[in-house]
């Protein structure tokens, strides 16, 4: 599978974004299963669509499509959700299209190959012409063998009447565990049971007391990490890398949602697994948002506006952005002024999914020189015919809250200082920017 199309196909909203019905050039005539098909599977659908497949806190795919015996039944419906995107999960505009390292978007050739090959009965075609089975970790970790795997100190019981909760388990590592500071590569979350909606990891100091009486998953200070539906495992280049500091106190700020009642209590027992760096980190990473946070939604307001922005005092690198809001999410852009006086749309997501957490990666670090302002712009549709749809009461004023019900206006972003820094022992978020 190629490291720019990881395609993840799983149930989400329609983007409705249609193809025509005509032949295109680069798709054949006559696709068998074997030749043409099986090849797209494995490149775009396979993470997700196996036994054990790739698990997005608690969301994993809802069948496999590792043989011609798994798809066929299937053919129909992969062909209708290929041909209106809804497959794979990808909402950056079309403009954006090839501008992302983990971009999930078909071409034009493979959805008319599908459509052709549903069209003329969905032929198996000459096992001969099946590609070689694809391989996948046998480590229970889809990054690969991790270097240090982080445990809950004991399973967590959620009672039947939890419904929507939000709850920090916090893990002191020791010398044994982890007895040095390290760079992390790659971190990757296991949500331990399917109530899990979303995790954010962080890690302090040994002995630093900070956000311990409050709900860490408001704040960034510490952040190494998180999962939600839709996101991939975060990995960083060589000389890149979050600071996990030796004997660190490590956090899983929790989110659970499930069905409340009699007979519904749940346990879990979520992980984090590291992946380090071996060589020097000269760019030391660091998570944070650009967000208003004071905001309010009128009832019944189908188009809402919230901005915020952040001036970067130093030449910085951007690796990533990460639009997040909750139900009422309706589109997100990030806009770039820089000094010289122009401008440049980074990213664009005209049909925001709650229910897909995308990290928009790029390709490589880009340079916002000193004295950029970036700028985000996140919608919102209170209206009640989308409550009606998704299911929330729009006739209520909206504010900044954890719950599900309430709203965020997170845009977040990857950063890391331009010029190589000899980062200080102990910093665990380095000093990439300044607000």
């Amino acid at each position: 599978m190629s490291a720019t199309k990881r395609i993840l196909m799983q149930g989400a909203a329609v983007v409705a974004m249609g193809v025509s019905a005509g032949t295109w050039a680069g798709a054949p005539e006559r696709p068998t299963f074997t030749k043409d098909v099986l090849p797209i599977l494995q490149e775009n659908c396979q993470t997700c669509h196996r036994p054990s497949g790739l698990n997005m806190s608690g969301m994993i795919a809802p069948m496999s499509l590792m043989t011609y015996e798994e798809v066929r039944p299937w053919a129909k419906s992969i062909s209708g959700i290929v041909d209106t995107r809804k497959m794979p999960p990808w909402h950056a505009g079309e403009k954006f299209y090839g501008k992302f390292r983990n971009e999930r978007v078909l071409t034009q050739d493979e959805i008319q190959t599908v459509r052709a090959w549903v069209q003329q009965g969905a032929p198996r075609g000459n096992p001969s012409d099946a590609p070689a089975p694809m391989k996948f970790s046998e480590t229970g970790w889809n990054f690969g063998k991790p270097d240090l795997v982080v445990d809950f100190p004991k399973p967590f019981l959620l009672q039947d009447e939890v419904e929507d909760l939000y709850h920090n388990i916090t893990v002191q590592l020791t010398k044994d565990q982890h007895g040095e500071d390290r760079w992390v590569k790659a971190v990757e979350f296991k949500s331990g049971s399917e109530v899990v909606h979303h995790i954010i990891g962080y890690a302090h100091p040994k002995g630093d007391k900070s956000n311990l009486s409050g709900n860490e998953g408001d704040v960034t200070s510490g952040m190494i990490g998180g999962n939600a539906p839709g996101t991939d495992v975060a990995a960083y280049p060589e000389g890149y890398g979050v600071r996990l500091p030796a004997e660190a106190r490590v956090t899983f700020a929790m989110h659970y949602h499930k069905e409340a009642g009699p007979g519904t209590a749940v346990q879990d027992n979520s992980q984090m697994g590291f992946q380090f760096q071996d060589g020097p980190v000269t760019h030391p990473v660091e998570i944070s948002t650009i967000q208003h946070g004071a905001f309010e939604i009128p009832p019944f307001a189908n188009d809402w506006k919230v901005g915020a922005s952040r001036t970067f005092k130093e030449d910085t690198l951007l690796l990533s952005m990460l639009p997040h809001m909750h139900l009422r999410g309706k589109s997100g852009k990030y806009t770039a002024f820089y000094p010289d006086g122009t401008s440049e749309v980074l990213l664009d997501v005209p049909a925001y999914d709650f229910n897909w957490q995308s990290s928009y990666e790029l390709p490589a670090p880009k340079t916002l020189p000193a004295g950029t302002r970036v700028e985000m712009e996140l919608v919102f549709d209170n209206s009640k015919e989308n409550g009606e749809r998704i299911g929330f009461d729009s006739s209520k004023a909206i504010r900044f809250g954890g719950p599900t019900t309430d709203e965020m206006d997170l845009a977040w972003i990857t950063i890391a200082p331009k010029a190589p820094v000899a980062p200080k022992a102990g910093d665990a978020t380095g000093n990439a920017a300044d607000e």
